[in-house]
């Protein structure tokens, strides 16, 4: 059954033809409008892919944002939308330095000298104000499978 439903929610079907609403069709609505304050932001993060890390000593972390959108948009304007966006900023075994990654796609990182290391990987609003942080430990092997000579 296909029914139009013009600017004044009426719907365009001929007088004395059965009205079915859209709701009895397709279901409740899949979103439902915010009454309150949104909800705070929060990451998520998985260990590094085992694989990877054990074969050649490649970190790969996935990660994912609740509540917030990553995405590349950035000053005083972008935190007044809704939903929220922010980005998030990575540090590597507590150095004083992060970058900023956008993109949402997962973390890697190579190179790293064998032994522990920790990532921290912070949440932050469009103008880089923190929003929640958590922090992941690894262990580069000494010498991965990838790496061993005869």
């Amino acid at each position: 059954m296909l029914c139009t439903v013009t600017a004044a929610a009426q719907s365009t079907s001929e007088p004395g033809s059965k009205s079915t609403s859209v709701a009895h069709v397709c279901g409740a609505a899949k979103v439902i409008p915010l009454t309150g304050s949104e909800p705070p932001a929060k990451i998520f993060i998985d260990p590094p892919l085992a694989e990877p890390l054990a074969s050649r000593g490649v970190v790969i972390i996935q990660y994912c944002a609740e509540n917030l959108h990553i995405a590349p948009v950035f000053g005083p304007n972008a935190v007044t939308v809704s939903p929220p966006v922010g980005h998030i900023h990575v540090a590597l075994d507590d150095a004083s330095w992060v970058w900023a990654d956008a993109s949402g796609n997962p973390i890697i990182l190579q190179g790293l000298l064998p032994g522990p290391h920790k990532v921290r990987i912070d949440l932050v609003d469009a103008n880089h104000h923190p929003l929640d942080k958590d922090v992941i430990t690894f262990i580069v092997p000494e010498e991965s499978a990838g790496e061993k000579h005869p």
